[in-house]
């Protein structure tokens, strides 16, 4: 085990400022990628498509993304998750 401190950013609710725990979402994999089907994700070397689908399909904890992602993938997440949470 390891203790690593890194710069990330948080997603978060904005009323509360409660952090996102995608493991409460409710999202299964098929309604992420029809949505990515329907509303192409911006090319991100930093966070690919499956980046996506794994961290709010399969992860648990707060959802932080890698700091460096473009901002239009950042505006792309938050679109996809105020549409489908």
């Amino acid at each position: 085990m390891g203790i690593r401190i890194e710069k990330k950013i948080m997603a978060y609710e904005s009323i509360t400022c409660t952090a996102i725990d995608p493991s409460y979402l409710s999202l299964d994999e098929d309604t992420v990628r029809k949505y990515l089907r329907e509303n192409l994700m911006p090319e991100d070397k930093l966070y690919t498509e499956e980046d996506l689908i794994l961290d709010l399909t399969q992860s648990e904890g707060v959802y932080t993304l890698p700091e460096g992602i473009k901002e239009e993938t950042i505006e792309y997440i938050e679109e996809l998750l105020n549409k489908l949470v």
